[in-house]
């Protein structure tokens, strides 16, 4: 923040009450701008000490300001005849894009800096409601190509065999590992056809099939939340057969699966039982 002070500088209001702790030079108590900066106060101070506070130049109900010599001191003493002091004390406030927050967020505050980002047309696939936020991000990792797979290690330079871990038949990739390798797409020809989907060996294939899912909310979760399930435990697979030198049969692996989503399917009951009427009784036709 301290780096990004120029651009912090214009959301950090300070609130003023009685004026006694708000440094009239350099606190963004006008909507004037910094007063520093605006009536030149490096080379011309105007009579007013650096450190003044703004009730001290508030005296008996008149400001103390000398006589205006420029535009920019007009503004500043016709914006002064609107202000009342009062005995509340001084505060601060967040003010980002019109809206006001007592306390600091950091994400508001990231998404002004970084300014407008198109949203991707697959956004919704990694974040859904009921979703499982370890899956979500997961699968945020897949489809922008992020995650470790060994064409990206070597890509980094990195000495590491080329083969796919999980069928030690072709170079391991992301586009390889959903679902084009026989072992995965095994697993997903049995988790698509519970979830509506045509199976299909192509990533490509697979994520325009989700892209174009129907309007029904209930089927779109249940089908997402079973891929980014496959997505997961897929991975896990290859991670353990890397680290631990541990191998699950692709029957384990659906049946790990089913029972995932089941549970989770489950945890709302109570919350949505119209959502997890419907779902359950798709997953389990």
């Amino acid at each position: 923040m301290i780096k990004a002070r120029v651009l912090i500088y214009p959301l950090l209001k300070r609130r003023l009450g009685n004026g006694e702790k708000t440094n009239f030079w350099f606190d963004n108590w006008s909507p004037l701008e910094q007063l520093d900066v605006l009536l030149n106060g490096s080379s011309s101070r105007l009579g007013i000490p650096k450190k003044a506070t703004v009730a001290s130049l508030h005296r008996n109900g008149r400001w103390l300001l000398p006589s205006a010599r420029s535009e920019e001191q007009l503004a500043l003493q016709i914006h002064l005849t609107t202000v009342s002091l009062s005995e509340q004390e001084d505060y601060y406030e967040w003010e980002i894009e019109g809206k006001i927050k007592s306390k600091y967020n950091s994400g508001e505050v990231y998404t002004y800096l970084k300014g407008p980002i198109p949203t991707v047309p697959w956004a919704k696939l990694g974040w859904f409601s009921y979703g499982i936020p370890r899956q979500s991000f997961l699968t945020w990792l897949v489809l922008l190509d992020r995650c470790p797979t060994r064409d990206r290690l070597l890509r980094w330079g990195m000495n590491v065999n080329a083969v796919c871990l999980l069928c030690n038949n072709a170079p391991e990739s992301r586009n390889h590992l959903f679902f084009e390798c026989s072992f995965s797409n095994m697993i997903w020809r049995s988790i698509a056809c519970r979830s509506r989907l045509t199976p299909s060996g192509s990533w490509l294939s697979t994520l325009q099939q989700l892209l174009t899912l129907g309007p029904n909310k209930d089927e779109k979760r249940l089908t997402l939340l079973a891929t980014q399930a496959t997505i997961y435990w897929l991975w896990n697979e290859r991670n353990q057969r890397l680290h631990n030198q541990t191998f699950k049969s692709p029957d384990s692996i659906i049946s790990t699966i089913d029972k995932q989503v089941r549970n989770r399917i489950q945890s709302f009951r109570h919350s949505n039982p119209r959502a997890f009427s419907s779902m359950m009784q798709r997953w389990l036709v």
